[in-house]
């Protein structure tokens, strides 16, 4: 990741280089678009990876990000990287880059009095420009406030219980670690029950693959498929069908009784769950498994939804490349399978959550696509909730990375975010990106939060990412003419 990652800088310099040298763009215009070209392709190219983008540095001072509910993550880096440039060209203005060619001077003594006048005018410009930019950012969010603290009382969408411990987390580990992270994630929400019982709780939020009670079937509260027409599909674990199917009979009754003991510490009226889970779908003659964000109601455990993860993590949770070379000599690789869609769900206080699993917050397009489709199918969310096992990384800065991801998916959407994480950062997010409150990492806890409503237009919620492409195809196109120059040039002409 790291070595792949390292790509992108030389990269940006040489696309930024034949922008202004070769297209003769202006320096600040052509390294902000070689930058925000780099970083778009990395959110789409071999599955995509859009953490630690410059727009991530600007976090602590929400003032600056309010450009990303137009431009997204995007635009916010378009800024950043515009402004140090602008910087360098004072520097270099005032002759304070050290550069003496020939040991004659630096470059500003060699330029006339016409083309230094240029430049300062050139400088005043880019500077007024950018100030203006973050003058109308620091405007919004003041306005915003003001109208926050006039308003008497804002009625919150929903009341959430996050809820953050410990799952043991690793490859091939004991089957004990299931028994033991479940058992802590179950005290943690009596736990957190028991501080908040004055409250009516709508929905409790649990983390990605923490919900253990094998793999809930997509059919299991249906009637059972006839095995006779399911055709050459093979059951997993080597089972024959009828153990199979006790197998699966077997996983309902332990989620039912699982779900019920969470509902339990809830009285009289148990909340809605979001439990990160695995499901496994049965169809004739193949069978998928998702990692899941499973939508059970405990008054009605018979009925239950599920949004299955989309962006699946490169060799972690697939093999695109591998399982196909092998898959031709007869081998197979295991792996998840991708969802088909986002998921709106309903809670009883009328509020609508669109969710999201692990590193999906990373790709701002994907967040900004499910909200899309879900508005036209009439089901625009009001809150979004991203659930995650953090655990894998023990605490390191990646996490801080990925609470970085959707503190932007926030304001770029102009929603709460909520964030669930095993072993952190778990949060609750307000659609300006300030982190109303959150928990330690590798601390056990629970967050009660009641976001409300935003309703602010932006123009990243209808357009997505597309003025990022056309940057993107700026950037690149010194290299594609180069390209086209060197084909078409060394072909012989026609006699």
């Amino acid at each position: 990741m790291s070595l792949y990652l390292a790509v992108y800088l030389p990269m940006f310099i040489a696309m930024a280089r034949a922008l202004n040298r070769t297209y003769r763009v202006p320096l600040p215009v052509a390294a902000a678009t070689a930058w925000v070209g780099c970083e778009l392709i990395r959110a789409y190219f071999v599955t995509g990876f859009a953490a630690c983008m410059l727009a991530h540095s600007q976090v602590p001072w929400p003032w600056i990000l309010p450009v990303a509910s137009y431009f997204g993550s995007y635009g916010v880096s378009f800024v950043v990287m515009f402004a140090g440039a602008v910087i360098y060209q004072w520097l270099d203005w005032v002759g304070l880059n050290g550069a003496r060619p020939n040991g004659m001077g630096n470059r500003r003594d060699r330029l006339s009095a016409l083309q230094r006048r240029g430049l300062l005018i050139s400088n005043v410009v880019w500077s007024l420009l950018v100030l203006g930019v973050i003058a109308v950012s620091f405007w919004s969010l003041r306005m915003r406030d003001a109208w926050l603290a006039s308003q008497q009382s804002l009625k919150p969408l929903a009341t959430i219980l996050l809820i953050q411990d410990d799952m043991p987390t690793q490859f091939d580990g004991p089957p004990e670690d299931s028994v033991v992270g479940w058992n802590r994630y179950e005290r943690q929400t009596a736990l957190a029950a028991k501080i908040n019982e004055s409250k009516k709780i709508d929905l409790v939020v649990w983390p990605e693959s923490t919900f253990i009670a094998g793999p809930s079937a997509d059919f299991l509260y249906r009637p059972y498929p006839d095995w006779n027409e399911v055709g050459e599909f093979k059951p997993e674990f080597g089972l024959s069908r009828e153990d199979f199917a006790e197998y699966l009979r077997s996983c309902k009754g332990a989620t039912e009784y699982k779900v019920m003991r969470i509902g339990a510490n809830f009285k009289p009226d148990p909340p809605m769950l979001l439990l990160g889970v695995d499901v496994l779908k049965v169809r004739s003659e193949k069978s998928s498994r998702y990692n899941a964000a499973l939508w059970v109601d405990p008054a009605q455990v018979e009925s239950v939804r599920y949004y299955a993860k989309q962006h699946l993590v490169l060799f972690g949770e697939t093999f695109p490349f591998i399982s196909g070379l092998l898959s031709m000599v007869g081998f197979s690789v295991g792996g998840l399978d991708a969802g088909d869609g986002p998921l709106a769900c309903k809670l009883p206080s009328g509020a609508t959550i669109s969710t999201s699993i692990c590193f999906e917050d990373v790709l701002p397009h994907l967040i900004q696509g499910h909200i899309k489709q879900l508005s036209e199918e009439g089901n625009t969310p009001d809150i979004l909730v991203n659930i995650t096992n953090d655990g894998w990384f023990r605490g390191s800065s990646i996490l801080d990375h990925h609470l970085n991801n959707a503190i932007l998916a926030a304001v770029e959407n102009r929603m709460p975010m909520l964030v669930a994480a095993n072993l952190g950062i778990s949060a609750w997010i307000d659609g300006d990106g300030r982190v109303l409150r959150s928990l330690p990492r590798l601390e056990g806890g629970s967050i009660l939060a009641e976001p409300i409503a935003d309703g602010r237009w932006g123009l990243w919620k209808w357009i997505g990412d597309w003025p990022a492409r056309s940057l993107a195809i700026a950037s690149c196109m010194p290299f594609l003419v180069g390209l086209a120059k060197r084909i078409f040039m060394k072909r012989p002409l026609p006699n």
